[in-house]
């Protein structure tokens, strides 16, 4: 489908489901992505902690605070994709010149996915890819289904359950001297993003980068 016909299907799409912006819900016109008042208001991470364990950098566009935050809940009620493509546009000039050639995501359990229909961190990866003009493949890790959701744990509690909880994908693609982009949608301590990472590298990737659409300021000792 060529631009024209992504615009006059948006167009259409309006008068039936009105524009809303993914932060705050305020109705939009039906080009626009977000509305102008968050796009001032959110939080840029202008700086950015060690990168997490197996990482050669990590990349965030905004703290996990006000309008993004807000952009985050609604990407995973499956409300935020125009969230999603905007934030990626901002992480792809952040990225600009890593040398990057495959962008995967943090995976979700299958069981999950397929009871939600998406995976936020694979959405924003592949708004990512599309931006930076990169391949992007999500079969190349594996997440196991369990009941604990992850941010009821400690720093520590988080790192060791991130590392049962990844695993690598039962054939995945050979990944063997390409430099990979890591996609999650937030960075709290960076347990996630070092496990999987680990993953990659196993299976002979030969640098990972870790980037985000935010990042909270809860990095821990712990970790």
């Amino acid at each position: 489908m060529n631009g024209r016909m992504v615009k006059v299907k948006d167009y259409v799409l309006d008068i039936f489901m009105p524009n809303r912006c993914p932060c705050c819900g305020c109705f939009l016109k039906w080009y626009e992505k977000l509305c102008s008042s968050c796009m001032e208001s959110l939080p840029l991470c202008n700086e950015e902690d060690a990168p997490p364990k197996g990482c050669s950098a990590s990349v965030s566009v905004f703290d996990f605070d006000g309008p993004a935050k807000q952009g985050i809940y609604s990407l995973k009620d499956g409300q935020g994709r125009a969230f999603a493509g905007y934030a990626a546009r901002l992480l792809a000039q952040r990225l600009d010149g890593c040398g990057a050639d495959l962008i995967t995501c943090v995976p979700m359990p299958y069981r999950k996915k397929s009871d939600r229909g998406w995976n936020q961190a694979e959405v924003i990866a592949r708004e990512l890819a599309k931006a930076m003009g990169v391949d992007c493949s999500s079969k190349i890790l594996r997440r196991k289904y369990s009941r604990t959701e992850q941010h009821s744990l400690t720093a520590a509690g988080r790192a060791g359950f991130a590392e049962e909880q990844y695993t690598a994908a039962k054939a995945p693609p050979d990944i063997r001297g390409r430099r990979i982009i890591l996609v999650d949608d937030v960075i709290t301590t960076g347990a996630t993003v070092s496990a999987c990472a680990a993953i990659l590298l196993s299976l002979g990737a030969a640098d990972v980068i870790a980037a985000s659409v935010c990042r909270t300021k809860l990095r821990s000792k712990e970790e």
